[in-house]
């Protein structure tokens, strides 16, 4: 969808991009934690550790660096970049596409 609609509208100047967040420590994901540690009797910690062995950078991603691409793809810097996909996971995603 992103990039058939990016070829759409890019005759106009219009930029179509996605993110695609790998683990973020959001709140979201904190209450999950927390749910998930009262299933298996396990401390959030224990369970947000576990999450963050998953990713290759052994950590949590921070909602700011998914703001920081965000911020950087609506800015006029980014004005060339368009029809992709980019995925902010910590090197979760082993594939090129």
């Amino acid at each position: 969808m992103t990039k058939s609609l990016s070829n759409e509208v890019a005759r106009f100047n219009i930029t179509v991009n996605s993110i695609a967040p790998g683990y973020t420590l959001t709140r979201r994901l904190y209450e999950l934690a927390v749910i998930e540690a009262k299933e298996k009797s396990k401390s959030h910690e224990e369970i947000l550790s576990e999450m963050a062995k998953r990713v290759p950078m052994n950590r949590l991603g921070r909602p700011e660096e998914i703001a920081a691409l965000v911020t950087f793809l609506a800015s006029t810097q980014a004005g060339y970049i368009t029809g992709n996909t980019i995925q902010v996971d910590g090197g979760v995603v082993k594939s090129l596409y």
